[in-house]
């Protein structure tokens, strides 16, 4: 299933990274690939390349990338997934966050947030339309 957040403010954006982190521990996710999309300040080639960066690392990766000017949050998109494709994450250059995984307790919880917190958002099942959460 894939969900969207509605549009987030930058600190929306970044408060969300360190709950995706607990999230994804929470899963047993540890590992993520990340790749720079669209938007990033890097050469083309650099573009879409597989990064490793364990998930309790994520928060400061991208700190680090928003500080070197690599990556504008919020206007750039960011790619993170697990490698066995359980779970997918982007973060829209269009200061949105997509969510795709089959994990119930992480679609769950994320959508709990998202609508908590009062971002709105959009589910897609397969085969059926999309729906607000």
């Amino acid at each position: 299933m894939t969900c969207v957040s509605g549009p987030l403010t930058l600190t929306q954006l970044l408060e969300e990274v360190p709950e995706i982190v607990k999230l994804l521990q929470s899963s047993g996710i540890e590992q993520l690939v990340i790749e720079y999309g669209w938007g990033c300040k890097l050469e083309p080639e650099r573009l879409w390349q597989d990064i490793e960066v364990r998930a309790l690392d994520l928060v400061t990766f991208i700190q680090d990338s928003i500080d070197k000017g690599i990556y504008p949050a919020g206007q750039a998109d960011m790619v993170l997934r697990d490698r066995d494709g359980n779970f997918e994450l982007l973060f829209c250059r269009d200061s949105d966050i997509h969510l795709m995984t089959d994990d119930d307790v992480i679609l769950a919880e994320a959508t709990k947030r998202w609508m908590d917190k009062g971002y709105g958002g959009f589910k897609l099942a397969a085969h059926e339309d999309w729906e607000p959460i």
